[in-house]
C-alpha cells in the first residue's frame, strides 16, 4: 500500500509545480504593461534591483524545479542541481521580502530605527532558516525500512518546514508594524497612497502567510512524497504579489494627495510640491 501513496504524492507535487510555472508565465504577460510603465524608465536603485530579482529570478527557479519534476534522471547525481535550485529559490523569495521591507520602511516615514530592526530580523530569519534546516536534516536518521532513493527523487525533507516557519514570522512582523502604524498615525487619513500601502500590503502578506502555513501543514501532516507540492506555487505567489505591491503604489499616486502623504523616495525618483507627490 505504500508505493501507490508515494507515487500519487510525487505525481501531485509534479503537477502543482509545473502548473505554478504556467501561472507565473500567464501573470507576467498580464502585468507586463504596468511593469513597462512604472519601472522600465526609472533609475536603478535598491527597489528596482530587488524587483528585477524577484520578478525574473522566479522564472529561473520555477523552471529548474519544473525540469526536476518532469525529467528522467535515474542514473544522475542531482545534488549540485538541487543546491543551485534551492539557492535561487531563496534569493528570489528574499528579494520579494525585501520589497515588503522597503514598503514598510516607507510607511513608517523612513524611520531608520525601524529599518535597522527589519534588516536585523531579516538576517536572523535567513541565517536561522538555512542553518537550522541543514542541522535538523543532517541529524534526522534515515528509516532503515525505507527503500533506497536517488538524490534525484522529487521529494524534500520535512525539515524544510522550518524555513517556512521563519518566513511566516518575518511576514507577521511586517504586517503587525503596518497595522500598528496605520492606526497610530493614519487613522483619519483619506490618502489614496496610505490606503494602497495598508490595504494592499496587508492583503498580500495575508495571502503569503496563508500559503506558507499551508506548506508547513503539508510537510508535517502529509506523506513525505507531497512535500514539494507547494514549492513553485509559494515562489510564484511571492513574485506576483511583491510586484503588485510596487505597481499599486505607483497607480495610487495618480490622484491628488494631501500634505500628510508619505515621503517615498526609497521607491523611485520623486518630485514634490505642496500637495502632490509624483513617481517618475
Amino acid at each position: 500500500m505504500v508505493a501507490p501513496i508515494v507515487n500519487t504524492g510525487i505525481q501531485t507535487a509534479k503537477y502543482c509545480n509545473v502548473a505554478g510555472l504556467g501561472v507565473l508565465i500567464f501573470d507576467y504577460f498580464l502585468t507586463l504593461e504596468p511593469e513597462i510603465r512604472w519601472t522600465w524608465n526609472t533609475r536603478w536603485n535598491t527597489t528596482r534591483i530587488l524587483f528585477v530579482i524577484s520578478r525574473y529570478m522566479a522564472f529561473v527557479a520555477a523552471g529548474m524545479t519544473s525540469y526536476a519534476a518532469i525529467a528522467t534522471r535515474a542514473n544522475e547525481n542531482c545534488s549540485h542541481f538541487s543546491q543551485a535550485s534551492n539557492a535561487i529559490h531563496i534569493i528570489s523569495i528574499v528579494a520579494s521580502e525585501g520589497l515588503l521591507v522597503i514598503r514598510t520602511y516607507a510607511f513608517w516615514k523612513q524611520n531608520k530605527k525601524i529599518l535597522t530592526v527589519l534588516l536585523i530580523f531579516a538576517a536572523i530569519c535567513i541565517a536561522g532558516a538555512v542553518s537550522i534546516t541543514q542541522v535538523v536534516s543532517n541529524l534526522t536518521p534515515a528509516n532503515p525500512s525505507d527503500p533506497p532513493k536517488s538524490n534525484c527523487t522529487f521529494e524534500a525533507g520535512r525539515s524544510s518546514a522550518i524555513q517556512y516557519g521563519f518566513l511566516v514570522a518575518h511576514e507577521l512582523l511586517l504586517m503587525s508594524l503596518t497595522v500598528f502604524k496605520r492606526y497610530q498615525d493614519y487613522r483619519d487619513s483619506n490618502s489614496r497612497f496610505v490606503r494602497a500601502v495598508f490595504q494592499g500590503g496587508v492583503r498580500y502578506m495575508t495571502a503569503m502567510i496563508f500559503v506558507s502555513v499551508a506548506n508547513i501543514l503539508i510537510m508535517c501532516l502529509m506523506p513525505v512524497s507531497y512535500d514539494e507540492m507547494m514549492d513553485v506555487p509559494q515562489l510564484v505567489l511571492h513574485s506576483m504579489l511583491a510586484s503588485r505591491v510596487l505597481f499599486s503604489l505607483h497607480e495610487s499616486d495618480q490622484g491628488e494627495l494631501d500634505e500628510a502623504t508619505l515621503q517615498i523616495s526609497t521607491f523611485c525618483s520623486v518630485q514634490h510640491n505642496e500637495t502632490h507627490t509624483s513617481f517618475d
